[in-house]
């Protein structure tokens, strides 16, 4: 009697967990993509950066000549909920902007915290306001190692090589 109650629990756990897979699924499709809020909630707004950064800056350049949006929705196939289901991660585009200037300046996790927490042109590129702290190390940590764990560090090299 007491395996048989435990066999119809494990099968109605089952179909609960199948119909949440189907209703992740459903949702990753209908519902938009949502992010964590960068740069434009900021007082100081692009004002702060016109003003200091110059025009001829590498690293704005840069910004401007690249279309990182289309990084986004090769990269958020990656996150487990996609941007739409859970807590609304960083764009996967500034996460890759702040690889690249990991990249570009040979720098660790943690160095390019420091780097663009004290640099306004790197803050600039990577598209964070002024008063906004740069993603934690541990983030760039979970990325990287989500790059390696779903077998896609040729297409991280495949964009590092197409940005630059």
């Amino acid at each position: 009697m007491r395996v048989l109650k435990n066999k119809q629990l494990m099968d109605q756990k089952r179909k609960l967990y199948k119909n949440k897979g189907n209703l992740t699924t459903r949702l990753v499709k209908m519902e938009k993509k949502r992010y964590v809020k960068t740069g434009n909630e900021s007082f100081f707004g692009e004002y702060l950066y016109k003003q200091v950064i110059p025009k001829s800056h590498f690293l704005r350049k840069l910004r401007a000549i690249n279309p990182w949006e289309r990084f986004t929705k090769k990269l958020i196939q990656l996150y487990k909920g996609q941007g739409v289901v859970g807590r609304p991660p960083f764009d996967p585009a500034l996460v890759l902007k702040v690889e690249v200037i990991a990249f570009l300046y040979n720098l660790s996790e943690r160095q390019v915290e420091v780097y663009i927490n004290e640099n306004l042109p790197a803050k600039y590129f990577v598209g964070l306001a002024v008063d906004q702290k740069a993603l934690d190390h541990s983030t760039l940590n979970v990325f990287r190692e989500r790059l390696i764990a779903r077998g896609k560090p040729k297409i991280f090299d495949e964009m590092l090589e197409e940005i630059i």
